[in-house]
This record gives structure tokens, C-alpha cells and sequence, in this order.
């Protein structure tokens, strides 16, 4: 199996990188990882966040290949805990899916084209998180996940 991670923009601040890097790390113990960044949209003052989110979309939407089984981080979608977030990925894996992609939008979220192809659509929290964090917090919670999945202590 192989995760991917889609993140709108670079993560720009070297801590949170780091950290982020690190859970990465700790995740390919476990299965393939791919990174991919998408570019973030210049916005202006008078741009429109829906033409912003359309033509990150599509950007995106570009990147996913059809078989790809696709989820899109959305302050509205489902909210799992840990161990049910590792019984989603552990049902990809037990279904033979070959690999999850994880979207992360930048600053504006995910335009409507991302989240009507995604597969499912989770949220990470009901706060607001800067997509920065968001991609720190996925990463370490899948980690989390595998190690629910293999009964490591980590999990506790």
C-alpha cells in the first residue's frame, strides 16, 4: 500500500516541516509515501476565493489518477477518532486498495471540484487549522494509525 500526501503549497515554517518530516519517516516503516505539492494560488485582494479554489482544483484533480482512492481534508467532513481512523485505513488496506491520497488545501481549503472527486472527506478537527498544522496532525495520525493497526504502544 501506498500513502500519499497532495498539500496546496510548500509548509513553509522549518519546525513544523521538521516535525512533519519526522512522522513521514516514521510512516514509510510501514508502507510507500509520496509527497506531492501542488502549487498554491497567488491571490489578490479583489481575486475571488472561489476562482482561487477552482483553479487549485484543478490542479489537484489533474494529479489524481482515476484508481486513486482520494480524501479531502474539510473543517465539514466526517470527524474520527484515532482507532476509528486506523479501522478506515486498515478497511482500504483489507479491500486491497492500493493507495490513499490525502488532500490538504492551503489557506482558502479545497475547491468544490476536489471534494466531489474525493472518495471520502474528513475533517481533523472543529477548529480551524492552519494547513501547515493540518498537514502535521494527518501525518502523525496516520502514524498513529498503523501503530493502532499492529498493536505498537505509541497508540496509547
Amino acid at each position: 500500500m501506498k500513502i500519499t500526501f497532495v498539500l496546496v503549497g510548500n509548509i513553509k515554517n522549518r519546525h513544523v516541516s521538521a516535525l512533519t518530516d519526522e512522522y513521514i519517516k516514521r510512516i514509510k516503516r510501514y508502507v510507500r509515501v509520496e509527497e506531492v505539492v501542488v502549487k498554491e494560488e497567488v491571490s489578490h485582494a479583489n481575486a475571488l476565493v472561489e476562482a482561487v479554489l477552482d483553479k487549485e482544483a484543478l490542479r489537484i484533480v489533474k494529479r489524481l489518477a482515476k484508481t486513486e482512492f482520494a480524501v479531502a481534508l474539510t473543517p465539514t467532513g466526517r470527524r474520527m477518532s484515532s482507532s476509528d481512523f486506523a479501522g478506515f485505513i486498515e478497511r482500504r488496506m483489507t479491500l486491497g486498495c492500493k493507495g490513499i491520497t490525502f488532500i490538504v488545501g492551503a489557506s482558502f481549503g479545497l475547491g468544490k471540484g476536489v471534494t466531489e472527486r474525493a472518495d471520502a472527506v474528513l475533517s481533523l478537527s472543529d477548529m480551524t487549522l492552519p494547513h501547515e498544522l493540518a498537514a502535521l496532525c494527518l501525518a502523525e495520525q496516520i502514524y498513529r494509525a498503523f501503530t493502532i493497526i499492529r498493536g505498537e504502544p505509541y497508540s496509547h
